[in-house]
């Protein structure tokens, strides 16, 4: 403990030294009778305490006391007021400018080093507790580096988990795409083979109608009109602008098809942040949800939506895709386990009140055995094969309806007798 004393009286800095030095713990005694330099000394030499004579020439040791305490670097910093006066003003003064303890001359022993021992006391308690900050200032950010690692690894989690469910439901993806696209590479054939044809009659018609000026025009044209109807007829062109339309028809839907399930597809695998939220038509996004999952669903289950048209949801459009493709699916995969000959029913609803939106998904699947109700929302939980499910769907999806969203989502599930997701969203206006 460093301890530095001023006092421009020579036997007064004595007197202090003597029971200074009687003191245990007391490594350096200081003693300065210049004011203007203790401010030097207490930087250059890390004073812990500090002890003032009050009046002194040039600075007077209220003054520095007061200098000391405008500055936060030395708030830890124990001041103790030495001078031989005793009147209650300038005790006050004194305590009032941040003084430590006030000591009167002339010095008695026994009082001084009471004083003394608790100024130390308060010092080494204060030092720890300085230590105790510093540590816990060092362990908030050490803490702070691993909640941010933490937050962008379960964030990657949760991106890894919609790109394995893609995984799942790619072949049926492809298949969805491919046939629409098939169809149109094969009308875009077709329509080649008419272009040309509708072409070589348009050069025919051109050539035809370019009479020479030495012909009669009329008879030259009246013989190209006739012989141009024999061409059309030829080329069966009535036919062929039928056929057309239904051609042109074709392909849009098609391409709109394919459209609709890039579109959905965009919805879901587009990466997106906790506070990334929008307003959403709920029986929009269940309709792009179920275009991702229908080859999944629509050979072992005939799905029902009745979703007023009129719900809006603010919320995290990508998270929520991503929870109703995860309950969609693994009803579609809990019927097809059955094996059953008959198909199975997925029934999705939704409803308002007064705060909240309901949105209901049941199936008449297996249903959920009782002792496996509690673990569903748990991470890595899986009754699939090995490969067939990675056991973060629900567990994503709790935290995505839970934390993210304020809702709740609960099953009821009798085993044998199918299943009931419900979630429920608060209303919140925009």
């Amino acid at each position: 403990m460093k301890i530095l004393v001023v006092d421009d009286n020579q036997m007064n800095l004595t007197i202090v030294r003597h029971y200074l030095e009687e003191l245990p713990g007391i490594t350096d005694i200081f003693i300065c009778r210049n004011s203007k330099d203790v401010k030097a000394i207490v930087d250059e030499n890390a004073i812990d305490i500090l002890i003032l004579d009050i009046i002194m020439p040039d600075i007077s040791g209220l003054e520095l006391l007061k200098q000391f305490r405008e500055n936060e670097k030395y708030d830890s910093m124990p001041i103790i007021m030495l001078t031989a006066l005793d009147d209650t003003e300038s005790y006050r003064h004194c305590f009032e400018l941040g003084a430590f303890d006030y000591i009167t001359k002339p010095i008695n022993g026994m009082e001084f080093k009471s004083r003394l021992k608790v100024a130390v006391e308060s010092k080494i308690k204060s030092n720890k507790l300085q230590q105790l900050v510093a540590v816990t200032q060092k362990q908030n950010e050490e803490l702070k580096e691993i909640n941010a690692k933490l937050t962008e690894a379960k964030f990657q989690l949760v991106q890894s988990e919609k790109m394995a469910a893609i995984g799942q439901l790619a072949a049926g993806l492809a298949h969805e795409i491919n046939n629409p696209m098939s169809y149109v590479n094969s009308n875009y054939e077709f329509l080649r083979k008419y272009f040309l044809r509708l072409s070589d009659f348009l050069h025919y018609i051109d050539n035809r109608l370019r009479v020479p000026i030495h012909q009669h025009k009329q008879e030259a044209l009246c013989e190209a009109a006739t012989e141009v109807i024999a061409k059309y007829d030829a080329y069966q062109f009535n036919l062929i602008l039928d056929e057309l339309d239904n051609i042109l028809s074709d392909s849009e839907d098609g391409i709109q098809r394919v459209t609709k399930i890039i579109k959905s597809l965009r919805v879901f695998t587009r990466s997106a942040r906790d506070d990334e939220k929008s307003s959403y038509d709920l029986l929009d996004l269940i309709h792009q949800v179920f275009l991702i999952s229908k080859n999944e669903i629509k050979y072992v289950a005939y799905i029902e939506i009745d979703v007023p048209d009129d719900i809006i949801l603010y919320c995290n459009g990508v998270q929520l895709a991503q929870v109703f493709v995860n309950i969609l699916v693994n009803a579609a995969q809990a019927i097809k386990s059955q094996n059953r000959s008959d198909m199975g029913k997925i029934r999705v609803t939704a409803r308002h009140t007064d705060n909240s939106i309901v949105i209901q998904f049941e199936d008449d699947g297996p249903g959920i055995p009782k002792e496996n109700l509690s673990k569903i929302y748990e991470p890595f939980f899986t009754t699939k094969d090995i490969g067939k499910g990675t056991g973060l769907g629900l567990s994503i999806s709790y935290d995505i309806i839970v934390n993210k969203h304020n809702g709740s989502i609960q099953v009821q599930s009798e085993y044998g007798h199918g299943c009931i997701f419900t979630i429920i969203l608060p209303v919140i206006s925009t």
